[in-house]
């Protein structure tokens, strides 16, 4: 169960094989995870088909749930890890080994922006701040004790990536994992605002883009934007958008709360735009461990969080199960998005092409959509009624310059897949 890059740096293999990866956001599932919890979790996540999953290291401390443990205390004004529960590694290390025994590989977030100097989190939690010589000692640390589990490292926690001084921190913290551990994969975690600069983007301090589309106003539109932003970069890697909006998570200053269909709708138009290595999922609850009765840090901004066995039985998860499960079937990796392809619509509908010339469409709303190109004699079109979860039956016909794709019988969401249509000119 290891992950490499493709020679062709566009998608990931899972032991030499092209694979979708998939990833459950379980944060503070170190020091928040009893045994027997964690374990039906597992097995729930497994039978849905993830593979993947994303802890941080260290708590998150201005999103937390109150029941989580910590492995240090603030002495004097520092981070002291000698002085936080003891129990607290044991309990990591337990929960990397049982998901490691489920077929899950783990995603690591050495540093939540809370322990960098320069970053939105440090002005929350100043003490939390670690100098360099503390941060490579806890670096070093971590990975002594957690590379055995063949973890994905990300080195960054919800940073906007805009600051000099975090930035090196940062790329110190990517250059030490680098030396460490050569033969693991690393990424970068970041907000929605935040673009990483091209020196970074473009060179050997990560494996793969691993951003954020986020869950504020520009939830539905930033998966693309986002993407094109790093698929424009002048080196080619796999993109995958580590945290769409989360199932259950308040917005919009307690207005609304994201539903399955925003998560389908956000990993969906990603994935088709170009960010097709593999996506996060996360369920308000689930990612904080939160338990019935307990306080939340961040209530006024997300909404309380549901209790996570409640949250872990959301529809969305069977949703992207069914993203990673559509795009091994139809080997949609490598998938790039191609705005030439769709004529002008409003409904947000996105387009994307493969490296062997296989077309999918996403259509968040139930409308006809007109692709430009050139159809061979076999052309084939197939849909998914996503929010059903089931193929059903494409009706279509040719026009000038292209193919009509006729409005599905069904009022959700759906994704297209043609085989046979070519660029117009080829």
């Amino acid at each position: 169960m290891t992950w490499s890059l493709a020679p062709s740096r566009r998608w990931l293999l899972r032991d030499g094989e092209p694979a979708f990866l998939l990833a459950d956001t379980v944060w503070a599932a170190f020091g928040g995870a009893r045994p027997d919890e964690w374990l039906d979790h597992l097995e729930r996540r497994r039978r849905q088909g993830f593979n993947a999953l994303l802890f941080s290291i260290l708590p998150i401390e201005h999103d937390r749930s109150s029941g989580t443990l910590s492995p240090y205390a603030i002495r004097d004004g520092r981070l002291d890890f000698a002085a936080g529960d003891p129990a607290y590694w044991d309990d990591a290390e337990r929960v990397l080994a049982a998901a490691r025994a489920h077929g899950f590989t783990p995603m690591l977030v050495l540093l939540w922006n809370n322990f960098v100097p320069g970053t939105w989190g440090a002005g929350l939690t100043p003490d939390h701040v670690m100098d360099a010589e503390q941060t490579a000692s806890y670096v070093a640390d971590a990975v002594a004790r957690f590379a055995r589990f063949d973890p994905i490292w990300i080195v960054s926690g919800d940073d906007d990536l805009n600051d000099d001084t975090a930035l090196a921190r940062y790329s110190a913290v990517a250059a030490q994992v680098r030396e460490l551990a050569p033969d693991q994969l690393i990424t970068w975690h970041d907000t929605p605002t935040a673009r990483m600069p091209t020196s970074l983007a473009d060179g050997g301090l990560l494996d793969f883009h691993g951003l954020q589309s986020g869950h504020n106003e520009a939830w539905d539109t930033l998966p693309a934007e986002l993407t094109r932003y790093y698929r424009a970069m002048d080196v080619d890697r796999p993109i995958i958008n580590l945290e769409p909006c989360y199932e259950g998570l308040g917005r919009f200053a307690g207005r609304a709360r994201h539903s399955a269909g925003d998560v389908r709708r956000a990993s969906w138009t990603g994935v088709v735009a170009g960010a097709a290595a593999g996506l996060g999922y996360g369920a308000h609850g689930v990612w904080s461990w939160h338990r019935r009765g307990e306080g939340f840090a961040a209530a006024d901004v997300h909404g309380d969080p549901f209790p996570f066995a409640v949250a872990a039985a959301f529809p969305g998860a069977d949703d992207v199960a069914l993203v990673r499960r559509i795009v091994d079937a139809e080997r949609l990796w490598g998938l790039d998005g191609d705005d030439d392809l769709l004529v002008d619509e409003p409904s947000g509908a996105v387009a994307g092409r493969t490296p062997d010339g296989v077309v999918a469409v996403y259509a968040p709303e139930a409308f006809a959509l007109t692709l430009r190109g050139r159809a061979d004699a076999d052309l084939e079109v197939s849909v998914y009624d996503l929010a059903a979860r089931r193929p059903d039956a494409a009706r279509w016909s040719l026009v000038d310059g292209g193919v009509r794709l006729a409005q599905p019988e069904f009022p959700g969401d759906a994704l297209y897949v043609i085989r046979g249509l070519a660029p117009i000119g080829r």
